[in-house]
């Protein structure tokens, strides 16, 4: 149980609180974490938005979208929470709408000890309007305020770097919480704390122990309720520019003596500026549904990718020439989340023996495990003979990803928030990889929907001599022998 004294009272303003993101994911987050009494006895939640309603209708809503998301919320706990809840309607560029917002928030906050916290669940085309209202409030609240801002951060380096020049006009860096709700995942952070603490891991993941490294988050739902987002930015964008880049930034990063979120935002900044893609027919592939263009408001002819696959190398000493497969892909034969790391062989082991491998599986059975080659009689086999360590959190107390990181913002932690150099340095790489889709005039390739995607995927291995590892069929394996 938290100590509540140990936490700051606080005013959450929630900007956007009238759209999903809001009600699919902040409001229960905000119930799990009461229920669980891990906030202060001091709070108060301010819904910003556009639309004009009354506050009884508005707690309705944040009732009705606990209730959709925990049918068995506890209704003493969901009132609790309601009575901490206001609304301000006002327009996100309007001068007084916020002075709207500031009387408020300076009637609950009783106190100058009050931290101050705006959370913008909004599109990035309002973040300026936003950021630079709240620039305006007094000092006394400006300083006790902190930004959680929910990604995308950009659409490219320049737009990164101006997003970031803007903000820190009005806010100091530490101000600012960068939100990638895969860093709030349970397995993702276990990828540092086990390498942070387990010495025969951490040097097994050395760029001379390594052959090739492999991430892959595949889906088999299709795009569904996000054309209108997803049609514009595609998977690279969506998936690999953050989330993805984000999960190879942990495996590969050196890690520091402490954990202290600079020390961990340093060593993955590092890494991120140090990938590379080398514009190469084999470096790519990239494709699309074949129901994709038949769903509303897709653009026509829509050359947008709804899987790629890519192969990129660390400009390091460390992890010269180890190859880096990512791949990412939607309305696909299976959904699983994977990182395989393959270990060298021995110069003298023979080429059909199957490597040594670490695989972080973290969709869907969340497990750490590693494979060890075995001999009994004449025969060589893989078979898993060290111990599988599970990666899901276990205690009553565990939290959902927006929930934990919700709760780190409050408590000022920002290990698991992402630095802007992290971020522009992650966009060089996917403009790398645009600049090369554009000179070559790449097109998608056509795939069939619930199948393994584009055959093309696998000249990317195959130049290496190696394969896609399929992390099915290897569970399928070990649970048959």
């Amino acid at each position: 149980m938290l100590n509540q004294e140990t936490i700051k009272p606080f005013v959450l303003t929630i900007f956007g609180a009238s759209g999903d993101l809001a009600k699919l994911k902040i409001f229960p987050s905000l119930y799990v974490l009461i229920a669980q009494d891990k906030l202060p006895k001091e709070f108060y939640i301010i819904g910003y938005a556009r639309t004009e309603k009354q506050q009884e209708e508005f707690r309705k809503e944040f009732r009705q979208s606990i209730l959709a998301k925990y049918e068995d919320a506890d209704l003493e706990i969901i009132n609790k929470l309601i009575d901490k809840v206001s609304y301000v309607s006002g327009q996100y560029d309007n001068v007084k709408s916020y002075q709207k917002l500031h009387e408020k928030i300076n009637t609950l906050s009783k106190h100058d000890n009050f931290l101050k916290i705006h959370y913008l669940s909004v599109p990035p085309t309002v973040f300026k309007d936003i950021i630079k209202n709240l620039g305006s409030f007094p000092k006394k609240i400006k300083d006790k305020s902190i930004l959680i801002i929910e990604k995308p951060f950009g659409g490219d380096v320049i737009s990164a770097k101006a997003l970031y020049y803007f903000i820190v006009q009005f806010f100091k860096e530490e101000q600012i919480y960068l939100l990638d709700h895969y860093l709030g995942k349970q397995p993702v952070r276990s990828v540092l704390h086990l390498r942070h603490h387990n010495r025969i891991l951490n040097s097994m993941l050395k760029g001379k122990e390594v052959s090739d490294i492999q991430i892959t988050a595949i889906e088999d739902i299709g795009i569904e309720n996000r054309v209108g987002y997803f049609d514009q930015v595609g998977i690279i964008r969506d998936m690999i520019q953050s989330h993805l880049l984000q999960i190879l930034s942990l495996v590969t990063m050196s890690i520091p003596i402490t954990e202290r979120a600079s020390s961990v935002h340093r060593e993955k900044q590092s890494i991120l500026e140090a990938v590379k893609f080398y514009g190469s027919q084999d470096h790519l592939t990239l494709g699309q549904y074949r129901s994709y263009r038949s769903l509303k408001d897709v653009s026509k002819g829509s050359n947008t990718e709804t899987f790629a696959a890519i192969k990129l190398y660390i400009d390091r000493e460390s992890w010269y020439k180890v190859p880096i497969y990512i791949r990412t892909g939607k309305k696909m034969h299976k959904k699983y989340t994977s990182i395989v790391i393959t270990l060298a062989k021995f110069d003298y082991q023979k080429k059909h023996e199957e490597p040594n491998r670490v695989i972080f599986e973290l969709y869907p059975n969340e497990k750490i495990s590693i494979t060890l080659l075995n001999k009994f009689g004449e025969t060589s086999f893989q078979k898993l003979i060290a111990p599988e360590h599970s990666l899901t959190c276990d205690n009553a107390e565990c939290l959902p990803e927006h929930a934990m990181l919700l709760l780190e913002a409050i408590k000022k932690e920002r290990r698991y928030f992402l630095s802007f150099p992290e971020i522009i340095s992650s966009w060089q790489v996917v403009g790398d990889i645009f600049d090369y889709i554009k000179k070559q005039k790449i097109v998608p390739e056509i795939y069939r929907d619930d199948t393994a995607g584009p055959h093309s995927q696998h000249d990317i291995t195959a130049t290496d001599g190696n394969h896609w590892f399929d992390l099915y069929q290897y569970n399928n394996h070990h649970e048959n022998n």
